[in-house]
């Protein structure tokens, strides 16, 4: 038998419980990609990250997410929930308050995580690679029961589509945190057309300070819905942009969105749009996080 070092960190909250609890392994540089799987299928969260040393040069270090039944290109709580861990540890030379620039290899590229240590805060921001977005036709009838909505309910004629991921804007937050999907009929259509996952949002929210509340469901990856999905608002902050629901200043657009409240899971996600002129150029996400649990795991060598 081999003991691992696990941590249980919830991300996107400053309070116990809430958030979205991503595992986080530090010391993976010694496990096979077997036993990465193994241990996220136990911890039967919705990610786990493995921090590994770099394999490229320029990289401070190398993250693997898995679900708990695969792995995947790009995780954001999960991001957030290692570099919260490796902080506490003082990892990666990060041994003084201070602010620390980092890239991180990924199987989707050069990751740059920014980590911010205060005494009793560690502040995280992710940047994103900003993808093509692509609008489609107007939901559907097969839409509209795989959500159990009406088309009355939907608050635009078209679906954005970005790196595998439908985003659909619905008018009234009572619709969005009432809605009990069919994730039968979800995971078919999502695996018949090489999607992902299917992003629900609105711009009417819990708190009024917030711009955007969002669901994020993903049967087809074992995650029926996302408590905070943080790789969902890169996207989603171009698409507020360009319809107009942002302002810009001085060449940012600075906001706060809510999600995971339906779960029972509140989270919070910091997003800056970097904006030239009518172009997003940049976009980083951002939060906090909490460590909920840490200890060993046996598995088989």
């Amino acid at each position: 038998m081999k003991k691992v070092k696990v941590k249980i960190v919830n991300a996107f909250t400053e309070t116990p419980l809430l958030g979205n609890p991503a595992g986080v392994v530090l010391d993976a540089e010694n496990l096979s990609e077997r036993e990465m799987k193994a241990i996220a299928s136990e911890l039967n969260l919705s990610e786990t990250a493995f921090v590994l040393p770099p394999s490229i040069k320029g990289a401070d270090c190398r993250i693997r997410w898995f679900t708990p039944t695969q792995e995947i290109s790009l995780c954001g709580h999960a991001t957030l929930a290692a570099f919260h861990a490796l902080a506490e540890e003082n990892r990666i030379n990060m041994s003084s308050l201070n602010t620390y620039y980092f890239k991180v290899e990924t199987i989707s590229g050069i990751l740059p995580v920014i980590v911010i240590k205060k005494p009793d805060d560690i502040l995280i921001k992710i940047g994103l690679s900003l993808k093509e977005i692509t609008s489609g036709g107007q939901p559907r009838v097969e839409m509209l029961r795989i959500l159990n909505v009406t088309r009355g309910e939907i608050a635009s004629t078209l679906s954005d589509f970005c790196d595998g991921n439908v985003f659909i804007r619905i008018k009234r937050y009572h619709t969005l945190f009432n809605m009990k999907p069919n994730f039968v009929t979800m995971a078919y259509y999502l695996e018949t057309r090489n999607l992902q996952g299917i992003c629900i949002y609105t711009t009417e929210t819990v708190d009024k300070m917030i711009a955007v509340h969002a669901r994020y469901f993903a049967p087809t990856q074992g995650i029926n819905e996302d408590p905070v999905t943080g790789s969902i608002y890169g996207p989603l902050a171009v698409i507020l942009f360009r319809l107009g629901y942002l302002n810009v200043i001085n060449g940012f657009c600075e906001f706060v969105a809510e999600q995971g409240e339906v779960l029972g899971k509140k989270g919070r996600v910091l997003v800056e749009l970097g904006v030239n002129g009518n172009e997003p150029t940049s976009v980083y996400i951002g939060g906090h996080a909490v460590t909920m649990m840490e200890g060993e795991m046996l598995i088989d060598k």
